[in-house]
């Protein structure tokens, strides 16, 4: 029996042009592209990462076995043409629009706790970094057009992380307001108070009026799902860039084990693609072997005793090479692990033609590592 593809609904023009990709059956699951190819392509990865991260948390939750996607909606963000800063009113889904149900809040209330959780592990280690070598680094945005000219300081980020909180609970109890810690005082206080008037305001219009439909005075519609996706999207998005930001500079990355001795076996390979989002072969555990048997090199990176990096060549040791099967666990993507991975399977060969294929959004990474596209190359797809 067929697995049924995974649920995606598109935002085109999301965040200054690109295209979100919201998977609405787990609350705040999300990533993005530049285009819906793109996004559409990284969709197997984030239903995998979100999973990968519930289990951590303890909780087991039923994802589509799948890498196949299915476009539930497609609706684009706008912008306020008068509005001088142009923000964006953001889409609301018709799959919105309706009453919110007590297990769904209580579902994104216990992942918000997750997160928060993450948050403030992540934020002991930033302290104890920042007190040795100062404040985080800042780079430049990569989006110029952004009303967010450069990186916040990480203080900033925290500060943006509870306002936020505030600001989204809020959409839809307006009468509500905040009288907590400020945002400009203890950033603990206010993290922590934001956090619990945000779960108050949830409950409260859970039971005061679970189908309340708001338009803001930008003309952006609100529900109480709506605001429950883009709370644990959020809290999760700026965990995420934290954790990018201080292993980047911390050297995290370089801290990582990478082995060329270690024989892989087939069930912690395969624990690693279903944090990718590769469930057909984690799910075929002899094929994994059989591919694993035929492999003449690989590479495996290891935090601790978990394997969160792995890359194959199978080669001829003298003219050719074929690179495949290059995975890296959500938590360290993004921080250079793959160019590692990559450049670690290349080194001492340079007389092989190394070739491999990539998927949309991925030519630029391997262009850095000295790849280019090839209109000679012809390729037979596997028929199962």
């Amino acid at each position: 029996m067929e697995t049924a593809p995974i649920r995606v609904w598109l935002e085109p023009g999301y965040d200054y042009g690109r295209t979100a990709a919201w998977m609405l059956d787990l609350v705040g699951c999300f990533t993005w592209g530049q285009d819906g190819d793109v996004a559409l392509s990284r969709v197997p990865s984030a239903v995998g990462a979100y999973a990968d991260w519930l289990t951590d948390h303890g909780e087991r939750v039923p994802v589509p076995q799948t890498d196949a996607t299915e476009i539930v909606e497609s609706v684009p963000a706008q912008f306020v043409e008068t509005d001088p800063y142009r923000r964006e009113r953001n889409a609301l889904f018709a799959a919105e629009q309706r009453a919110a149900t007590g297990d769904e809040v209580a579902t994104a209330l216990r992942r918000l706790d997750f997160a928060r959780e993450d948050l403030l592990a992540l934020v002991a280690r930033l302290d104890a970094w920042e007190s040795d070598h100062g404040a985080l680094p800042t780079e430049e945005a990569d989006r110029p057009e952004s009303d967010t000219p450069a990186e916040r300081t990480s203080l900033e980020v925290l500060r943006h992380i509870g306002g936020a909180e505030i600001w989204l609970s809020g959409r839809i109890a307006p009468q509500r307001r905040y009288e907590g810690p400020s945002r400009d005082g203890d950033v603990g206080a206010f993290l922590a108070a934001s956090h619990e008037w945000a779960a108050e305001t949830l409950r409260g219009t859970l039971r005061d009026d679970p189908a309340l439909a708001i338009t803001d005075r930008r003309g952006e519609g609100w529900t109480l799902p709506k605001v429950l996706r883009r709370l644990v999207y959020h809290a999760l998005d700026h965990w995420g860039e934290l954790d990018r930001r201080l292993a980047r500079a911390d050297g995290a990355v370089d801290r990582l084990i990478l082995r060329k001795d270690v024989l892989v076996d087939a069930p912690s390979l395969a624990r690693l693609f279903r944090a990718v989002g590769w469930y057909r072969k984690a799910n075929d555990v002899p094929r994994l072997d059989r591919m694993l048997e035929g492999t003449t090199q690989m590479v495996s990176a290891w935090d601790g005793d978990r394997m969160v990096g792995f890359a194959r060549a199978i080669s001829d040791q003298a003219y050719n090479g074929y690179i495949s099967s290059v995975a890296v666990h959500p938590r360290w993507q993004g921080k250079l692990l793959g160019e590692r991975l990559i450049e670690a399977l290349m080194e001492q060969n340079d007389e092989i033609k190394f070739v491999l294929t990539a998927v949309p959004g991925i030519h630029g990474f391997y262009e850095k590592l000295g790849f280019a596209l090839d209109p000679e190359a012809m390729v037979r797809y596997r028929m199962r």
